[in-house]
């Protein structure tokens, strides 16, 4: 008696309801095929759609606990995707920054207090910088002046950051892969022309803050410059100059104030009217190779014909590497060149710290009157659309950049040789971008691992300080403090792929684009996500995309038919 054919619940299912998973289903969704009951499933493990783009509420301000930006708008011939979803959306540069020079030897006065002088209930440490009458029951600290770089060199310094990232992108463009491979981005950048030329278009005073601004690198691209700053072991080497040898789209990076909420919505609304995705739903097991495909989620199986898989890179990793303690998330095993670029891709953390005030302090005086002597405005970018609907620049103070004692950073000196030193911070104004009194500090890799170790309000002292020495005097202290804690997060287990030096190849990419066949030669396992693209990874365009890409390709198969 032939063995019984179990029904097939669906045509397809997504596992996933990130930008790639969502941007997947909503592609089928437009066929009729689709719209039939029980052709497509979206399934998600946590109780909301969007993955790494989310919001929390604090205190009654929207803080945007993942992706804010668009990294590159596009060209009229080549245009970000993004940029057509909700095209009436607020975006724009950042407009004036005040960056605050590296504290050299004087750092010692400003903030730090040692733990036995502080309350045991107490994260915070007080400072006086100015005579004052009020008394305080935490210990008194002087702090020296503020450290306010001048507007014109701090506009210098910017544009010549920028420089510096665009040499990299043209040096990644001229190295052959195998050797991009190789070199690390620390390296390529010690040996930049364009970091010789700042040292000699600043003043020598500021030559340390100079060495420290490579760091925003790590910032930008959740990836390590060196072994002391990654979070993963197999991150050590740090990230490949490989990281910039990409065709992504150009134009301004410009930020969402109202963040990309509204564009995960606009996406899945569809997806949503129809009932197609079911949240609280953790997938346990895909099993692959049966017929037809079968999704253990805690509360049930269902079946597909075929599944897209859109978890990120660093889910898969935890699960490949728990693969002998634990159920194993494909079964059978993947083959071994889609296990190897799992393994050999990075996958990095960029956390946010917010804080959260009653009112924007720094609109105030005094401190209104220190940063407005330091506001830089960034360079014009000549590439731009002139009507791509961006706002001109503006000198709107919008962001703060300074160093830290507190968590480790790396200097590069103008001899090429790299030294352990200060970290440096970058805060994003968001009163000026959102309306709300809140500055938002991005902190990336080890130091991400270690603030996630922190309760919010260590983590907030901690820029509390920093703040302090900065300005040359105590502001007031937030009201609240929020900090995202994505590699904790076990839904994402970090933020976004890069490029390890030695490891990670574009090949990597490449092979996730190969769908798994079954047993009867049909694709029945596909990737999406941001780790999958060749050109746009650790974007939420590149998720997009990826998510399309596989729809289209499951289309196509359906109109072969």
């Amino acid at each position: 008696m032939a063995a019984a054919t179990r029904a097939v619940d669906y045509d397809t299912v997504i596992i996933g309801a990130g930008m790639s998973g969502l941007a997947c289903g909503s592609r089928l969704f437009q066929r009729a095929h689709y719209k039939h009951k029980g052709r497509l499933l979206v399934l998600e493990a946590r109780d909301r759609i969007g993955g790494r783009i989310g919001s929390v509420k604090v205190n009654g301000s929207r803080l945007d606990t993942g992706a804010n930006w668009i990294h590159g708008v596009g060209t009229t011939e080549k245009r970000n995707p993004l940029m057509d979803i909700l095209p009436h959306k607020k975006y724009r540069e950042l407009g004036g920054r005040v960056a605050f020079r590296h504290p050299g030897s004087e750092r010692e006065k400003a903030v730090i207090a040692s733990e036995q002088d502080l309350p045991e209930d107490s994260e915070w440490v007080r400072i006086e910088a100015e005579p004052s009458t009020q008394k305080h029951d935490t210990p008194l600290h002087k702090a020296s002046g503020d450290l306010v770089i001048p507007g014109e060199i701090a506009g210098t310094l910017t544009g010549s950051l920028w420089g510096l990232i665009a040499s990299l992108h043209e040096l990644a463009e001229m190295t052959p892969a195998a050797e991009a491979k190789r070199t690390t981005m620390l390296e390529a950048i010690t040996r930049s022309r364009a970091l010789q030329d700042t040292f000699d278009s600043i003043p020598e005073e500021y030559h340390r803050t100079v060495s420290g601004t490579p760091q925003f690198i790590e910032n930008m691209e959740a990836a390590p410059l060196a072994a002391q700053s990654a979070e993963h072991p197999q991150g050590q080497a740090g990230m490949s100059l490989l990281e910039f040898a990409l065709d992504d789209f150009e134009g301004d990076q410009v930020f969402l104030p109202d963040g990309y909420t509204a564009v995960v919505d606009e996406v899945a609304k569809e997806l949503m009217s129809a009932g197609v995705i079911q949240t609280g739903k953790e997938v346990r097991q895909i099993r692959w190779n049966t017929d037809p495909v079968e999704i253990e989620t805690a509360s049930g199986t269902y079946t597909a014909n075929r599944v897209v898989c859109s978890l990120p890179l660093g889910v898969l990793q935890h699960h490949q590497s728990q693969v002998r303690t634990a159920k194993p998330l494909f079964s059978p095993s993947l083959a071994s060149e889609k296990r190897e670029a799992i393994e050999n891709l990075g996958f990095g953390t960029l956390d946010k710290i917010f804080l959260v005030y009653s009112t924007p302090w720094w609109n105030e005086e005094p401190y209104l009157s220190i940063l407005q002597k330091g506001i830089a405005t960034p360079p014009s970018n000549s590439d731009s659309d002139p009507d791509d609907g961006t706002q001109a620049p503006n000198t709107a103070l919008d962001s703060f950049s300074g160093f830290t004692p507190e968590l480790p950073g790396l200097a590069i000196h103008r001899n090429g040789t790299t030294t352990q030193d200060l970290s440096s911070l970058s805060l994003i104004n968001l009163h000026a971008l959102t309306g709300y009194p809140v500055l938002s500090c991005f902190i990336s890799c080890a130091n991400a691992a270690r603030v996630e170790q922190m309760p919010d309000e260590q983590a907030g002292g901690m820029l509390h300080r920093a703040l302090t020495s900065w300005l040359g005097r105590e502001p007031p202290r937030p009201e609240a403090v929020h900090v995202t804690r994505w590699a904790q997060d076990e839904y994402s287990r970090g933020s976004y792929s890069h490029m390890i030096t030695g490891l990670s190849e574009v090949g990597h990419r490449l092979e996730f684009q190969r769908p798994v066949v079954g047993g009867k030669g049909a694709a029945v396992l596909r990737f999406a996500g941001e780790h999958t693209s060749r050109n746009h990874f650790a974007t939420v365009h590149g998720a997009l995309l990826s998510g399309w890409r596989e729809a289209d390709a499951i289309l196509e198969k359906l109109d072969a038919r």
